[in-house]
């Protein structure tokens, strides 16, 4: 399980060898250290040494994240995994080598394949409009040409220079992207506000959802990385654009993100759900972001979703656990990367 502090003043600490967290009304709970697989705090949150030094003896991965957005700010690792020091050393040759951007063309190729069968899936929900079923069969040709074309992605002869390799997969992810959230659009007309798809901040109902949503990813996928002895700190499609932000986090997120995408339609689709009480403007009249019942709903759905088991190399597994293991298997094959 994870431990999510979150109310204001809550905090935690240690009481007879085990993780305790005390709110500010008083209220105390015990967990034992055997159940706690992460533990994630927001700002106004605080804890103890003792808490801190318990979590990196028990390699116990700890987050500092956003309230907001659900991403992750900040990490505290023992740095005592299992053959950390191979695997990372060998991820630093694997992100800028031609393989590095291999692997990354089929992380995203899965991506697209996946919001393709997202968007048969809508098609059987019987609550799209006409107009949606009209152009998927267009929507589903481009992305499927894109999608062929980054399964064989291969580097150019020569010179290998990543800024034109990664120039180039965004590219064919991109148009991919583009159609794809211009038939998510096409769903959702009539039903929740969604412009097509925006950062941060949102200025409409449904990019609140998904930046949200990709939040609790992002932190998913994070853990899963620290878990395994992968730095998340070093990749090869994103490391230029995003500089020394958590650059592996977010090439292996992407095949993640239809996930997201499929709760955030699952929730729009809701006759229970309001914009009003879901939703609150930033104060500072940047955008829109989830209320607190807005998030307390979105995370029941969310964790209710990765609970579930779905198929995974041949059986059935929880999408949480997937996530986990697409991390231990890169690390596995990082660990023997580049030996004869």
């Amino acid at each position: 399980m994870q431990l999510y502090l979150d109310s204001f003043g809550a905090y935690l600490f240690v009481r007879n060898g085990m993780f305790a967290v005390r709110v500010k009304s008083g209220g105390e709970q015990l967990f034992a250290v055997r159940q706690v697989g992460a533990i994630l705090l927001t700002a106004g949150t605080g804890m103890s040494s003792d808490a801190v030094l318990l979590a990196a003896a028990e390699n116990i991965p700890l987050l500092l994240i956003d309230a907001n957005t659900h991403k992750p700010l900040a990490q505290l690792g023992s740095g005592r995994s299992v053959s950390l020091a191979s695997i990372r050393r060998n991820q630093a040759i694997f992100s800028k080598s031609r393989d590095g951007y291999a692997w990354a063309a089929g992380v995203l190729s899965v991506k697209v394949e996946r919001q393709m069968a997202l968007l048969q899936t809508v098609a059987g929900w019987g609550k799209a409009p006409p107009q949606y079923a009209e152009r998927l069969p267009t929507t589903l040709k481009t992305m499927a040409a894109q999608a062929r074309a980054l399964k064989n992605w291969s580097p150019p002869p020569g010179n290998f220079v990543a800024a034109i390799a990664a120039e180039r997969l965004r590219g064919q992810e991109g148009t991919a992207s583009r159609v794809y959230f211009q038939q998510l659009a096409c769903y959702l007309d009539g039903r929740l506000d969604f412009t097509g798809r925006q950062g941060r901040p949102a200025y409409d109902p449904f990019n609140a959802l998904l930046n949200y949503l990709y939040g609790m990813m992002y932190t998913a996928v994070h853990l899963a990385a620290l878990k395994s002895g992968l730095d998340p700190f070093m990749a090869a499609l994103h490391a230029d654009q995003f500089g020394a932000k958590p650059t592996l986090v977010y090439d292996m997120v992407e095949p993640f993100r239809p996930w997201a995408d499929e709760v955030a339609l699952l929730l729009a689709a809701d006759p229970l759900m309001s914009t009003e009480s879901y939703f609150l403007p930033d104060p500072d009249g940047r955008g829109l972001w989830l209320s607190g019942h807005g998030k307390g709903a979105v995370l029941e759905a969310m964790l209710g979703y990765l609970k579930t088991p779905t198929p995974f190399d041949g059986r059935n597994v929880r999408r949480s656990i997937q996530v986990d293991l697409e991390a231990q298997k890169l690390a596995v094959f990082l660990k023997d990367y580049g030996e004869t």
